[in-house]
């Protein structure tokens, strides 16, 4: 599988570059200070979800599991996305987009790898080159919001990248910090919600907003599928 993104910069389109996913790793509880992260593992805790043994943390997913598309399908009621940044690598370059890691909260109860796999990782379809904000890293707004019915949005997640571990740390972090191969894909953990509730509804969309250049978004439908009911068997003559 390949995923196509617009290339956006300062000066506008830069074109096109088409990623062959090679790994894609999920970081968690990666806010820099103390506090932050243990907003964030309140709000799971409060849905019955414990923390690690270990900050920040790190999954690896299947590549199939992620997308760019603006509709998700999923097994469970409970499932809800998270705002991120993600570093894509290609031909030796590192690119930033903005990302949702769309997580089973009812199966994270259980297992946190497993319900990491059970739902597609959305990434937006622009990316920016990571040497252009580099220097205002700490200034680029990460946002959510959330809606019933795709026309009234709620407020869900706002934050500054300053508030969560910066690319170089979060890299070195995972292990992946000496040249990574191309098709590395590396989801960075989320920020608090605004108002510390989990919501499970199925719009969702989210914005990685760099000062005096683009800003990165995402918007997507999630459709819970419905359980078939078998048709009962006839009895045999």
């Amino acid at each position: 599988m390949t995923l196509t993104f617009q290339v956006a910069s300062g000066s506008g389109s830069a074109g096109r570059i088409s990623v062959a996913p090679a790994q894609v790793i999920l970081g968690g509880y990666s806010a820099r200070a103390a506090d932050e992260r243990n907003r964030h593992i309140d709000e799971l805790q409060a849905i019955g979800i414990e923390p690690p043994a270990q900050v920040p943390a790190f999954w690896r997913v299947a590549r199939h599991l992620l997308t760019t598309g603006d509709a998700i399908e999923v097994q469970g009621e409970r499932t809800s996305g998270e705002a991120e940044f993600a570093l894509v690598v290609h031909d030796g370059a590192t690119y930033v987009a903005v990302a949702s890691d769309q997580t089973d909260r009812e199966l994270e109860r259980v297992s946190v790898p497993r319900s990491k796999q059970l739902c597609p990782k959305v990434l937006g379809s622009s990316v920016v080159p990571i040497d252009e904000v580099r220097d205002r890293w700490d200034e680029l707004d990460l946002a959510s919001d959330v809606s019933e019915d795709g026309a009234t949005w709620l407020p869900y997640q706002r934050s500054r990248l300053s508030e969560l571990m910066d690319p170089e740390s979060l890299s070195r972090a995972a292990g992946i910090a000496d040249d990574p191969p191309d098709g590395t894909i590396l989801l960075s953990g989320t920020i608090p919600l605004v108002d510390g509730v989990t919501r499970f509804l199925p719009h969702f969309r989210a914005s990685l907003a760099v000062p005096g250049g683009p800003t990165l978004r995402l918007s997507y439908r999630v459709t819970v599928l419905a359980e078939i009911t078998p048709t009962p068997l006839g009895s045999r003559a």
